[in-house]
């Protein structure tokens, strides 16, 4: 019976690697080193290319994380990360404790000259961290955009750290920026996707638009998550709709032999 079984499942074995079309790319092999090759204007990593772009604020591009020599394991993870940055896809980073998540997403970064906002989340987190404060200066008051605000709009990435911990009046303002690209400020302008705004465009003029007070957020917005597993760490399990918005990867510690 045994050996039925087993030679059951070798013939299925068969029948999948002998399909046409069906082959394994050599980057996901064990036996195949990936290269990563950087230059002004492209960054490449195995079978994954980007085009770089000269950065607006370069004081916001993190430097001084990204090592040479980098194993393997870690340029599979930047690798992953080149790839859904590519598809426009938000990600999330969990792992165990330690600042390998951290020191992953910032090394990104640092390779493809991305402009960083970051926002630690905890259990005193609201809403208003995200959105906007309100200020006062020189006896007047006004609206003072937060992180996740101006990385929406300059097309920036937004870096969330412990997700793990957000509260529940936070998920409703982090599924609608993930998943719609839409935000409402306290101000009274609402952040919406660039398709529907450029869409908006074509029957409207600027003027009007700005009268609306429409602010377009920009194509290159992306966001990176940083969580631990909860349980078994302390923390609030992921809110279901929260976690579809994310391409999941898990970030554990770098083996001995990289």
């Amino acid at each position: 019976m045994q050996q039925r079984i087993i030679l059951s499942r070798l013939q299925v074995l068969n029948r999948i690697l002998s399909t046409p079309g069906i082959k394994q790319s050599p980057t996901f092999g064990s036996h195949y080193a990936l290269r990563l090759c950087s230059d002004s204007s492209k960054v490449t990593i195995g079978d994954v290319s980007r085009q770089l772009r000269e950065p607006h604020q370069p004081q916001l591009v993190p430097i001084g994380y990204l090592q040479q020599g980098l194993p393997q394991s870690f340029l599979k993870h930047l690798r992953w990360l080149l790839q859904k940055d590519k598809l426009g896809q938000d990600v999330f980073l969990i792992g165990p404790p330690g600042p390998l998540r951290r020191q992953l997403a910032l090394s990104y970064l640092e390779l493809t000259k991305r402009e960083l906002e970051f926002v630690t989340l905890t259990r005193d987190t609201t809403d208003t961290d995200l959105k906007q404060r309100r200020e006062i200066r020189g006896g007047t008051s006004f609206y003072h955009d937060q992180s996740a605000v101006r990385a929406a709009v300059e097309g920036r990435v937004l870096v969330l750290e412990g997700v793990e911990k957000a509260e529940r009046n936070v998920l409703p303002v982090l599924n609608n920026l993930l998943e719609n690209r839409e935000m409402q400020l306290e101000d009274g302008r609402l952040l919406i996707a660039s398709h529907r705004y450029d869409r908006l465009l074509e029957e409207h003029s600027q003027e009007e638009l700005d009268q609306m007070h429409l602010v377009r957020v920009s194509q290159d917005f992306r966001v990176i998550a940083l969580g631990l597993p909860s349980p078994p760490y302390q923390g609030h399990p992921l809110d279901p709709p929260l976690r579809s918005r994310f391409q999941a990867r898990d970030v554990s510690s770098l083996p001995f032999k990289g």
